[in-house]
């Protein structure tokens, strides 16, 4: 259900920021948001494959640059780079302050990035698989510029796995969600990645590949720091676009306010694929 993918261009067509619920400057604050929720649980997994004391780190896909200044700020000393192919959201992405050393910022696609070979200890790659047409080449390309020995990240999730409810919210929201999975397939995206990306990695060349779930409740952060990842209202481009019925997204919205209502819990789940060159 929670899709925060940042990088769009030839490599990643279904997602486009302008599009989103609230056009652009609502999708880069919803952006922030799902930054700030799920960064702790991100780099636990992240934090032992990061260089120590120099090397360099690439976030590819790195959309307003919310997670590059984490890791700017988490690793001092190490060269932090982010790469995304929206010239608007790289353009919030610089005018952040790291709170240390300033990351090098990069407009490009994930699949045909500017860098040499050999350039990075580490490459992360949030929510952004779900939206390539082709994710082997771009696991591939990422590899290239991996040095031997470093490690690809990819964090994304799956939407048959997306998490659970109670009370359950499955069968007011399954059409709705069912027809947002559809166009983004019709756009070239997948939202059952997490599944697939271990074997997309293996195809690569990746070895020593391995998923490493994450999970974040309601009751960590409140069901209304969630509202802006699960709220149907994220839906309403697609009634607009006739993709969704209306009496659809009527169905789960109402659904969706009684549930908060009733002090209703959520358990999200993440998913990071990691695999070393």
């Amino acid at each position: 259900m929670d899709d925060a993918a940042q990088q769009v261009g030839p490599a990643a067509r279904s997602y486009r920021p302008e599009e989103e619920l609230g056009g652009f400057e609502q999708e880069v604050t919803r952006l922030d948001h799902q930054a700030a929720l799920t960064w702790a649980h991100e780099w636990r997994i992240l934090r032992p494959l990061a260089p120590s004391g120099g090397g360099a780190v690439l976030d590819a896909g790195c959309g307003n640059g919310a997670v590059t200044a984490e890791l700017s700020a988490a690793l001092p000393g190490t060269r932090v780079v982010g790469l995304d192919a929206h010239p608007g959201l790289l353009e919030r992405a610089g005018a952040r302050g790291a709170g240390g050393p300033e990351p090098e910022l990069f407009l490009g696609d994930v699949g045909d990035t500017p860098f040499a070979d050999e350039t990075f200890d580490l490459v992360l790659s949030r929510y952004v698989f779900q939206h390539l047409p082709e994710p082997i080449g771009v696991a591939r390309e990422l590899r290239r510029v991996l040095r031997p020995g470093g490690h690809l990240a990819v964090i994304d999730v799956d939407a048959g796995l997306w998490g659970t409810a109670e009370p359950d919210l499955s069968g007011f929201s399954e059409e709705a969600y069912r027809a947002l999975g559809a166009a983004q397939s019709a756009d070239g995206g997948d939202r059952l990645i997490a599944r697939r990306l271990p074997r997309i990695l293996r195809d690569a060349g990746f070895t020593d590949v391995t998923v490493q779930p994450f999970a974040y409740t309601s009751d960590e952060v409140g069901l209304d720091a969630l509202a802006p990842q699960l709220s149907p209202e994220r839906l309403l481009p697609l009634v607009e676009r006739g993709a969704l019925s209306l009496t659809a997204y009527l169905r789960a919205m109402t659904a969706w306010q009684n549930f908060v209502a009733r002090d209703g819990f959520v358990l999200l789940l993440g998913f990071a694929v990691v695999g070393r060159r």
